[in-house]
């Protein structure tokens, strides 16, 4: 038998990796209607659609990555980029498992896309650009004024944030009320009694700093309570640290 012939018994037969041709064979359709059901076309057929994808499903069908790219120039892929040694782990999990479930039901799946603090943070996002390697990014840790986001605007590239930019430019973020955070720790605290507090806050470059500090300063007025400078450690810093500086309060 010859490569060409064993290439088609494998097809009919369902041995090797499943492909369109495969799924043809197994619903006596004809390649193109199968490749349109797959899609949810509306000229097919929403009963042809369901047993198609249903026999693509069972056989454990999944499209050829390189021939998508080839025929359509995407990649089917989110790249999630995160700092390796500032980033919480249980952030990052969290992360992570939110994206993951949203684009299960997708063509597209996850990446992450490491960086150090040795390196520049525009170089991950520069990279992903210019190779072309991913249709979306997600950054976090974002700063008031965040190269990452202009480059990406710039060049058109779809792309969403954890955290804000003070940029005046508008692109998707997703972030939590840090100000409003800040301010209802110091109303739970000073309804404890606690008069004299100290604030462990982000790092200065990042832009939910500034919407904590806002949130403590405002909440203490309303209190009538005091700040104790605590400025020497930031979330960042490991939990050895914290614990001393806390200890010399």
């Amino acid at each position: 038998m010859n490569r060409h012939q064993k290439e088609k018994a494998d097809e009919a037969s369902g041995q090797g990796r499943p492909t369109l041709k495969t799924l043809a064979f197994m619903t006596g359709l004809g390649v193109t209607t199968v490749s349109r059901a797959l899609k949810d076309a509306p000229e097919i057929g929403a009963e042809t659609r369901r047993r198609v994808q249903l026999v693509a499903k069972q056989i454990g069908y999944r499209p050829n990555r390189a021939g998508v790219r080839l025929r359509t120039g995407k990649t089917n892929v989110i790249s999630l980029v995160l700092n390796t040694e500032h980033e919480i782990m249980s952030f990052v999990s969290d992360i992570i498992y939110g994206v993951s479930e949203v684009i299960a039901d997708t063509p597209y799946h996850l990446i992450v896309t490491p960086y150090s603090r040795s390196q520049d943070p525009l170089d991950p996002i520069r990279y992903l650009v210019e190779t072309g390697s991913a249709d979306g990014v997600i950054i976090s840790r974002t700063q008031p004024n965040d190269p990452r986001a202009r480059y990406m605007l710039e060049r058109g590239i779809p792309f969403a944030t954890h955290g804000r930019t003070d940029m005046g430019l508008i692109h998707p973020y997703h972030d939590f009320d840090n100000y409003a955070f800040a301010a209802e720790a110091v109303r739970h605290l000073a309804g404890l009694g606690r008069r004299r507090l100290a604030l462990l806050a982000p790092p200065v470059e990042l832009t939910y700093h500034g919407h904590t500090l806002a949130g403590f300063a405002d909440a203490l007025s309303e209190v009538g309570a005091s700040e104790i400078p605590f400025n020497t450690v930031s979330i960042d810093h490991s939990i050895e640290e914290i614990r001393m500086r806390t200890a010399q309060l």
